[in-house]
């Protein structure tokens, strides 16, 4: 008998870390990034987040973070260019802005690319839409559809300009522009995240008389989706107990 109490209580122990366990994972939501990105005539650039010679997590020989800033070049030496950046995290449906502002992009008149690099996979059932483009503060364009580029394979990158690009209008572009000299901004609009799976509903305590029996060694509890954290209590109670009865034997 004492060896069958030692396993239950061990046995509700495990339960009941499980239980805290699914719960933790249950109130957790997906979270991805968007990050702007661009490059002018001169090609002074901020490139895409998973570029493998420039991107989030590459650094430069000299310790230079090439994606915390616009780079350029004085022939084959690059420069720091400026550019103050707004990035945004995305955890649910809604409306986000990323933007640059306090950039040199020289005498630039141009362009090539502005575009942006999200780590939202092309397969995860996320809409964007509505991407306005803005320049020092005035709307420039919508495109009511995001326009996801066809070079990016793994993730989803809405292009507003790219000059190589047959169906962004290659150098003439959608939409004419004069080159911003304080920000650039791009909306846009997400839809079809997946939700944070809801709290865990209470449950109604059992009266202080009552007591829960011990669980026999034989009979295992599944549980399946969001526990409540009265739940989650009983059964720390019941490896209380269990525990104490044994050694009381």
């Amino acid at each position: 008998m004492k060896k069958t109490r030692i396993i239950s209580a061990v046995a509700a122990a495990a339960l009941a870390a499980s239980c805290m366990s699914a719960l933790s994972v249950s109130a957790e939501g997906t979270t991805y990034h968007a990050y702007i990105g661009v490059q002018s005539a001169s090609y002074t650039f901020r490139n895409a987040w998973n570029d493998a010679t420039y991107g989030k997590d590459v650094v430069g020989d000299d310790g230079t973070v090439w994606f915390d800033q616009l780079t350029g070049w004085e022939g084959a030496t690059a420069l720091n260019k400026g550019g103050d950046f707004t990035d945004v995290e995305i955890t649910e449906d809604g409306t986000y802005t990323v933007s640059v502002s306090n950039f040199d992009f020289g005498a630039d008149e141009t362009l090539n690319l502005l575009f942006v690099s999200t780590d939202i996979p092309l397969d995860a059932g996320v809409t964007i839409s509505d991407v306005k483009v803005k320049m020092d503060g005035m709307e420039k364009y919508t495109f009511a559809d995001a326009y996801l580029s066809p070079d990016e394979l793994e993730y989803m990158s809405p292009m507003c300009i790219n000059i190589w690009n047959d169906d962004l209008g290659k150098q003439d572009g959608l939409f004419g522009y004069i080159m911003p000299t304080d920000s650039i901004e791009i909306e846009f609009t997400v839809s079809g995240m997946p939700a944070a799976d809801a709290a865990p509903a209470e449950t109604e305590e059992a009266p202080a008389e009552e007591t829960a029996p011990v669980a026999d060694s034989t009979t295992a509890s599944a549980t399946t989706g969001n526990t409540s954290a009265a739940v989650i209590a009983g059964v720390m109670a019941l490896a209380a107990g269990a525990a104490v009865v044994s050694k009381k034997k």
